[in-house]
């Protein structure tokens, strides 16, 4: 059986009475994609032998045209098994999903486990306006669900039934049994825009959040292939880098130009890239709430529809890097429950991209709006840092690099190589001059980065652990650090005073302890 375009109450049967279903036909491109995904990213791994076999390769394409062909054909079969194996019902408040070709999986997930519904809509799914629904829990990453090729009004209509459930358990929870039986006309409220990134707010964090290290990692292993290339195309447009470059021809003063500009030009290419990246990422974004949800749409070949309860929130992150402060910018991030373990993480977690400093402080206030993150002074941790990290990692090696290169006779090299030792010692200097710390009656703030800065803002109640270390210097000279571990991550407090360390540490359990709320 496969309609899933009747309503979501139809299908809400005793389980011995529901009808097992299978998603629509067009699923089977969906597992085709993925599968295709996992095979390239498994690609890297191949990337050496196929550095060595590529001039063979070249010369002799037939084996390689016909593994490919054969990798194409394995992707098709194993998309319409997987599409053939997969089943899913929605009984009493629960769906079952089973999966599986060759291992077969059974899950069973009850509605009030679902923490998280995010909605997706690749490219192809448009025309028939279908989407992927993903139901996540608190638990692991084995106990998501994922729904392939539902129509967008039926993956609506469970979406809100799982939102009106979970309104209905909160209702109970805090009013009498009488107010929990009224209509709930409140989880199908209007949702309120917090906010919208434009086109030109998109092509900023493009620029300013620019990946061209992660470019120019990926294509390490073809810089020989890319460089011939090039330098062909070049050759046809009537540039020639041999001459340009050649000392015999030119002075050093146009080489060094040369230099300069072929940079920039790559460094525009790369910055090209990541704009591109950007507004594919990010085309059409919007930041609603509605009642304690929060919902980000995002994406223009592939549309996401991320949900995140406000109880899930862990901490928000205000990010600058060096040059959104130029900007003026800030990217946010509403950072959740294993916001940093989940496969999907980065489609899991809520950021606000290239928002301005007001309109990041307006939307921490929404999440929180007792902080103070606006108005406190930080704390600073101790100098002994900067001293810590010179004395057992930056002074041995000063010494002994210069060192071996005199030795080997290279007193350029050794002059050289006090550039990136320069460059270290001020990234010692300024990771000290920006971690800081404050806290008031409900909060904790961290402050840290080098050149940019991120600023943490989180609940007392959302502590899951707390460390507090010494080593014998450190207990001499009154100093201690501390650890707080949230459900999203953990936070490293260096260097700072013992019995500051201690208060901070127990008024966190203290807040935690004596407000009676639940981290989720």
């Amino acid at each position: 059986m496969s309609n899933n375009s009747e309503p979501v109450l139809a299908l809400l049967k005793p389980a011995a009475t529901a009808d097992w279903q299978r998603v629509s036909a067009i699923a089977i491109l969906y597992f085709a994609v993925a599968i295709s995904r996992f095979v390239v990213g498994q690609f890297v791994y191949l990337i050496p032998p196929f550095i060595l076999l590529f001039n063979r390769i070249k010369d002799n394409p037939g084996p390689a045209f016909g593994l490919l062909v054969g990798v194409m054909l394995l992707v098709v079969i194993v998309a319409l098994l997987k599409y053939y194996y997969f089943q899913y019902r929605l009984s009493s408040g629960t769906v079952e999903i089973r999966s599986g070709v060759f291992s077969k999986t059974y899950l069973n997930l009850p509605f009030n486990r679902i923490q998280n519904i995010t909605l997706e809509q690749p490219l192809f799914y448009r025309p028939g306006d279908f989407v992927c629904l993903q139901l996540d829990t608190a638990g692991s990453v084995k106990q998501e669900a994922r729904l392939m090729a539902l129509r967008r009004p039926f993956a609506e209509a469970l979406k809100q039934q799982i939102l009106a459930l979970r309104q209905t358990e909160l209702i109970t929870v805090e009013t009498t049994a009488a107010d929990a039986a009224a209509p709930i006309t409140q989880v199908t409220s209007n949702e309120q825009l917090l906010n919208r990134r434009s086109v030109t707010d998109l092509i900023i964090h493009g620029i300013s959040n620019n990946r061209i290290l992660l470019f120019l990692g990926i294509a390490a292993p073809f810089y020989n292939q890319l460089a011939d290339k090039i330098q062909q195309l070049l050759l046809l447009a009537g540039v020639d880098l041999g001459s340009m470059f050649d000392p015999a021809q030119q002075s050093w003063l146009v080489i060094g130009l040369y230099a300069i500009s072929l940079t920039l030009f790559i460094m525009l290419l790369f910055t090209v890239f990541s704009v591109l990246g950007s507004v594919l990422s990010f085309y059409g974004y919007t930041l609603h709430k509605k009642q304690d949800n929060y919902i980000r749409r995002s994406g223009l070949l592939t549309r996401h529809e991320v949900s995140m309860r406000l109880s899930r929130l862990q901490w928000v992150v205000l990010q600058r890097d060096w040059l959104d402060m130029l900007l003026g910018r800030v990217n946010l991030c509403f950072e959740q429950i294993n916001g940093q373990l989940q496969q999907f993480s980065s489609e899991q977690k809520i950021m606000v991209p290239s928002v301005t400093p007001m309109q990041a402080q307006q939307l921490l206030a929404g999440a929180y709006p007792d902080n103070q993150l606006s108005t406190l002074v930080f704390t600073p941790i101790s100098r002994r840092f900067i001293w810590r990290c010179f004395g057992l990692f930056w002074l041995p090696v000063a010494v002994m690099g210069p060192s071996i290169l005199l030795m080997q006779q290279l007193p350029t090299l050794a002059l050289l190589s006090t550039v990136p030792l320069i460059f270290w010692a001020l990234l010692i200097v300024m990771r000290w001059y920006r971690y800081g710390y404050a806290e008031d009656p409900s909060y904790y703030y961290v402050r840290r980065g080098y050149f940019g800065v991120d600023y943490y803002c989180f609940a007392k109640y959302k502590l899951q652990q707390v460390q507090f270390k010494q080593s014998w210097l450190m207990r001499r000279a009154g100093l201690c650090s501390v650890k707080l571990v949230l459900a999203a991550g953990a936070l490293d407090i260096p260097y700072i005073d013992a019995q500051q360390g201690k208060n901070l540490l127990e008024n966190g359990l203290f807040q935690l302890q004596s407000s009676g709320k639940a981290w989720m």
